[in-house]
């Protein structure tokens, strides 16, 4: 089961609680569903997937030493676009980019690593900040909304590296620079760090193109083939539990390659 209401499906999921019939989900699970109605789910871990990112950038030339580069007067930004802050997915994502970037972070700058931005996930320095970690959130998933989040992200003194955290905040930073081509070289945003999460058709121009230093795509096939496994597993009377499909890091280098290329589709 992958429940695009999950509200719809509560009736159903009593039933198979009453005739025994084990549900496994995928994709994406049902928070409210009754108790023991759903064995297991096959779905991306989104806080381990959005860590990706950070642990991505750290590895960048020189970007370690741009951390060490913030001041108190003048500290480095790292930010996260979400377009909400109440969606499991993106709230997953949001506080695993966070969480991982602070670590990285705090390795540069000890006690010196603020995050601001918006009430769920701000988190005071101990030191005066050198590096500040921004949650930039939409005022809603409407992409007029998302674009200006983006824009106010860009105005922002000494940004130096954004993840948008899903497709939609993609499209919004698109928007806000000319479709990404204010990201290239000699752009208005050169020298911008981005990445991405999902893989639509602009999203994967902007990696091919360079705009974009990569982004992070689930794996589809996984989801299928563990869902599976699981759903014959409980159907035999076997003890199943939650499974992690992953997720993969594709850059212009390797979005064709094997491994990639099937999990990136429009």
């Amino acid at each position: 089961l992958a429940a695009l209401s999950t509200d719809a499906v509560m009736e159903q999921l009593q039933e198979c609680i009453n005739l025994g019939i084990p549900v496994i989900g995928f994709d994406s699970g049902v928070p409210n569903a009754p108790a023991g109605a759903i064995y297991a789910t096959a779905s991306t871990n989104n806080q381990n997937a959005a860590a990706i990112a950070a642990d991505e950038f750290s590895k960048l030339e020189g970007f370690m030493d741009m951390l060490a580069s913030g001041t108190e007067k003048a500290p480095v930004v790292i930010a996260v676009l979400s377009q909400d802050a109440t969606s499991e997915s993106v709230t997953g994502r949001t506080i695993g980019f966070i969480n991982r970037m602070k670590e990285i972070a705090e390795g540069v700058a000890p006690g010196a690593v603020e995050v601001t931005g918006h009430e769920r996930y701000n988190a005071p320095s101990e030191k005066p900040a050198t590096i500040r970690i921004v949650a930039q959130v939409s005022q809603s998933p409407d992409i007029v909304d998302v674009t200006n989040a983006a824009n106010a992200l860009l105005n922002m003194d000494n940004l130096k590296a954004v993840f948008c955290s899903n497709e939609g905040t993609v499209t919004g930073l698109l928007a806000a620079t000319s479709d990404g081509s204010d990201l290239a070289s000699g752009g208005r945003y050169d020298g911008l760090i981005v990445a991405g999460f999902d893989a639509g058709a602009p999203q994967k121009n902007a990696v091919r193109n360079g705009w974009f230093v990569g982004s992070i795509t689930q794996d589809p096939f996984n989801i299928g083939y563990l869902a599976v496994d699981l759903a014959y597993k409980a159907a035999n009377g076997e003890a199943v539990a939650d499974k992690d499909t992953g997720a993969k890091w594709y850059t212009a280098q390797n979005i064709d390659n094997p491994e990639i290329k099937d999990l990136v589709y429009d």
